[in-house]
């Protein structure tokens, strides 16, 4: 491993720590900045290879704890974004040799790289570990969790003298509250694939990425178990207790992956269409206003799941 390649490590750890130092500061103004703090770690694994990563990964949550003081903060960093990075960014640089490579095929084209349905089912099984780990870490309690957060809403509010208005609190706050195992674990998965896709796009950028371009609208599907995990956690969130707070993490990640599953295949359908632009941007402002469209990607999704996992099972 050479010290250049180190120091790049060093230096992609310290500025996704920096990136992500304003969630942990609560700064309005660098939040949404906290989302792409991946992005460095993807870089450095992507074009310098995993060990960097992984290096980029323990510096990020080592650096971020010694600017906040706070020890949970740089553990929150690595449990959520910066390990999940480095794990991503070793999966998509493994390749093998072909068995059978076409005459001539020399590079990275004569391998086998880790395919994208396995990438995107690690995505969605490393952000549902990922988030039971900080609700753990954190003693996530939606009944104790209600009361305070309807409290807190009423105050800013001023609903605490009508009973009414309290009433509308506490109904708001407990749709709050059961909606954040879902949506905590779709937001993290669409900061890594996210992530993922700009990083290569960089990295490649630079000529350090190996890793041919994927043609990801034909390529983006799971493995066909991915449709039983998915249904086993549906069916989970209608358990009571603990169960169905773990159900609802795992639906949330695993359903926002074959959303974009759906999503892609929308891509796909539409090559070639005079109106193409027109389409997409239709069905992408549908959905940011709308909710049935996102579930139709959903569902559109998981169809294209199961009939690619048919057609890899019948005999040829």
């Amino acid at each position: 491993m050479k010290f250049s390649a180190i120091l790049i490590g060093l230096a992609a750890g310290l500025a996704s720590a920096l990136l992500f130092a304003g969630l942990i500061l609560q700064s309005p103004t660098a939040v949404g900045l906290s989302l792409a703090a991946p992005i460095p770690i993807l870089i450095a694994s992507l074009g310098w290879g995993s060990r960097i990563g992984f290096i980029a990964a323990l510096t990020a949550s080592i650096a971020l704890a010694g600017v906040t003081g706070f020890a949970g903060s740089g553990l929150i960093l690595f449990a959520t974004m910066a390990l999940p990075s480095a794990i991503v960014g070793h999966l998509a640089g493994l390749a093998r040799p072909k068995e059978n490579p076409e005459p001539g095929v020399e590079g990275p084209l004569a391998y086998d790289w880790y395919p994208l349905d396995r990438i995107l089912f690690a995505i969605a099984g490393i952000a549902s570990l990922a988030c039971l780990f900080i609700g753990w870490m954190f003693g996530y309690d939606a009944a104790e969790i209600g009361p305070e957060l309807a409290t807190a809403l009423g105050e800013q509010m001023g609903a605490t003298v009508d009973p009414a208005m309290q009433q509308q609190v506490q109904t708001l706050a407990r749709l709050i509250v059961q909606m954040v195992p879902f949506i905590q674990p779709a937001l993290l998965v669409i900061t890594l694939v996210a992530g993922l896709h700009l990083a290569a796009i960089l990295t490649r950028l630079s000529g350090r990425l190996d890793r041919p371009r994927d043609d990801i609208p034909s390529s983006a599907t799971l493995p066909g178990f991915a449709v039983s995990i998915f249904a086993l956690a549906v069916a989970g969130c209608f358990v009571p207790g603990t169960l169905s707070v773990i159900a609802s993490v795992v639906a949330g990640a695993f359903g926002t992956a074959f959303t974009l599953v759906g999503l892609a295949s929308l891509h796909r359908r539409t090559r070639g269409a005079k109106q193409r632009a027109l389409l997409l941007i239709g069905a992408y402002g549908a959905i940011v206003l709308l909710t049935f469209p996102l579930l139709a990607a959903t569902a559109i999704g998981i169809f294209e799941t199961a009939r690619s996992a048919a057609r890899d099972r019948a005999p040829r």
